[in-house]
C-alpha cells in the first residue's frame, strides 16, 4: 500500500513538473500571438505562424502581413508579403528585411533586438506574450 501511495505522488509531481513546470524558450515563441507597447508607436498585435507574422497596430493605422524566415531557435527575418492597410511605402523596394533576435525570456513575455536592411539603428523591445 505504502509503495503504491509512493508510486503515485512520484507520477503526479512528475505531470506537475514535465506539464506545467516547463520553462519557456525560443523555440515555443516561434508560433502564437504577442503585443509590443512602445510610447512612440502605440500598440501592436502580432499573429505568428510558422511561415507568416501579422502585424496589426491601430495607432499607426497599419496591418501588414510578413514572411517570417527563422535563422535558428532564437533569431528570425521578416520581408513584408502584403500591406492590407497602410501606406504601401512600408513595403520598400522589395529588398527590405527586419532582423529580430530573442534576447531574453520570462513567463510574460521576452526581449527583443531588432535591426533592419534600411537603417543602422538597433532597437530593443519587450514583448507580451498572449497566447
Amino acid at each position: 500500500m505504502i509503495l503504491k501511495s509512493i508510486f503515485a505522488l512520484f507520477f503526479i509531481q512528475l505531470i506537475t513538473l514535465t506539464g506545467f513546470g516547463q520553462k519557456t524558450n525560443c523555440k515555443s515563441l516561434q508560433i502564437g500571438s504577442f503585443k509590443v507597447t512602445t510610447s512612440e508607436s502605440g500598440t501592436t498585435i502580432i499573429d505568428r505562424t510558422r511561415t507568416e507574422q501579422h502585424e496589426i497596430n491601430e495607432d499607426l493605422g497599419y496591418d501588414v502581413l510578413f514572411d517570417i524566415k527563422w535563422i535558428d531557435e532564437c533569431s528570425y527575418e521578416l520581408r513584408p508579403k502584403k500591406v492590407i492597410k497602410g501606406d504601401p511605402a512600408i513595403m520598400g523596394d522589395g529588398t527590405n528585411v527586419v532582423k529580430t533576435r530573442i534576447k531574453q525570456i520570462t513567463d510574460k513575455g521576452y526581449v527583443a533586438e531588432t535591426s533592419a536592411s534600411f537603417s543602422n539603428a538597433t532597437i530593443d523591445f519587450t514583448v507580451e506574450i498572449l497566447h
